[in-house]
This record gives structure tokens, C-alpha cells and sequence, in this order.
């Protein structure tokens, strides 16, 4: 009688560990794939995200990560910039458009808030995003952003 249940305590502690992980791994984000991470990787080479005004300086390495939002692949750099936002988005407007990047068909032509360039075949988005310090328009720290998908979308924009 004691074999037999450790024999249902075992089945039911197994099952219900296979219940829980079934349950995790469909709530839970897959996070990087094998794929995802040559994609993150081929990211992390494009020239842009080196790209910065005189004034910035890179704070840290590049970080990347993937969402199952659509397999997207992220990769960014940060930097600090102490003078006037503006500055810092009329540079990537040139930068990115001397690079053979092209706004965004949602963009219209203004700012930077979206651009896109064909990268061995597959839609890759640029974009800048400044965290403004002060209400005066200068900002202290900002991200360039580069997404692909592996699914064949071209990320974020």
C-alpha cells in the first residue's frame, strides 16, 4: 500500500509540474532565440548606433533584447548630451538620411522618429528617443534604437 501512493504522489507531483510549465511557457515571454540573437547581433554592427553628436558620449555598452510582440529584436545605445534637444535630433535626421535611411512612411518627413532602411533583405526601424531633463527642451540622456524581426517586419515603426 505505501508503493502505491508514493507511485499517485509522484504521478500527481509530476503532472501538476508539467501543468505549471505548460501554463508558464504560455504566459511567459519566450525571450531570446538562437535566431533572435544572430539577428541582435547583425543589429548591433550598423553603423548608426555609433553615430553621435560631438557633445555625446556613450553611457555604457549597447543592450538588446527580444520581444514575442512579433519576434522583435532591440538593440540601443545610450548617451548623454547636455545641450539642446533640437541638436540632438538634427543630427540623426542627417546622419540617418546620409546613412540611406528613410523616415518612416508614418513619419512624413518630420523629425526622427522613425526611420527605415533595407538591411540584408530584411526592414529594419532607427529611431532616437530623448528623456528631457527640464521643460526647456535640453535633454540629459537618450536612446538610438535599432528593430528588426526575424519574422520578416520591421519592428517598431
Amino acid at each position: 500500500m505505501r508503493r502505491s501512493t508514493i507511485a499517485v504522489l509522484v504521478i500527481c507531483v509530476g503532472g501538476g509540474a508539467a501543468l505549471v510549465a505548460l501554463v508558464a511557457s504560455l504566459m511567459l515571454p519566450d525571450g531570446c532565440t538562437a535566431e533572435d540573437d544572430r539577428l541582435a547581433a547583425s543589429l548591433a554592427t550598423l553603423s548608426i548606433l555609433d553615430a553621435h553628436p560631438v557633445a555625446a558620449t556613450p553611457q555604457g555598452e549597447r543592450a538588446s533584447g527580444c520581444y514575442d510582440d512579433g519576434r522583435i529584436v532591440n538593440v540601443l545605445q545610450s548617451y548623454r548630451f547636455s545641450g539642446p534637444v533640437a541638436d540632438v535630433l538634427s543630427f540623426y535626421r542627417d546622419a540617418a538620411l546620409m546613412d540611406g535611411w528613410r523616415p518612416a512612411p508614418r513619419d512624413g518627413g518630420e523629425g526622427v522618429s522613425c526611420f527605415v532602411k533595407s538591411v540584408g533583405g530584411r526592414d529594419v526601424g532607427f529611431s532616437v528617443w530623448v528623456m528631457e531633463a527640464d521643460g526647456a527642451g535640453r535633454g540629459d540622456d537618450y536612446d538610438v534604437d535599432v528593430t528588426s524581426s526575424v519574422t520578416g517586419g520591421g519592428g517598431w515603426c
